[in-house]
């Protein structure tokens, strides 16, 4: 099992940008993905390869009103990106809950079929 603690990701409005016709990943979401990379990688988690079951647990950042699986796809996409699962679409399970203590954002990720 790894488990990790990493900053907020950017709200899931302001992940993605249009120039023209191609989409592509704004400022702030790369900018995130790079410093969280770097958090992530400083814990010194290892990787798994094949199919991984995914926990995020998540302290509400202020009082807005927030939807839980907006966090989803950007940590997916930084466990790829920083090399700790070999395809985000191995995931084979997805639980996120937002908690009331703790770090700001844990992520934990494990072999399918264990725990």
């Amino acid at each position: 099992m790894i488990e990790l603690t990493i900053p907020y990701p950017p709200s899931a409005n302001r992940l993605w940008r249009r120039s023209g016709r191609v989409m592509h990943k704004s400022s702030a979401y790369t900018e995130w993905l790079r410093v969280a990379g770097h958090m992530a990688m400083a814990q010194r988690p290892g990787g798994l390869t094949g199919s991984y079951k995914l926990s995020i647990q998540a302290l509400r950042p202020d009082r807005r009103r927030r939807d839980i699986d907006n966090l989803i796809k950007p940590v997916s996409d930084l466990l790829q990106s920083v090399g700790i699962v070999d395809d985000d679409s191995d995931c084979e399970m997805v639980t996120a809950r937002w908690v009331t203590n703790g770090a700001p954002l844990t992520v934990r990720v494990e072999m399918a079929g264990v725990g």
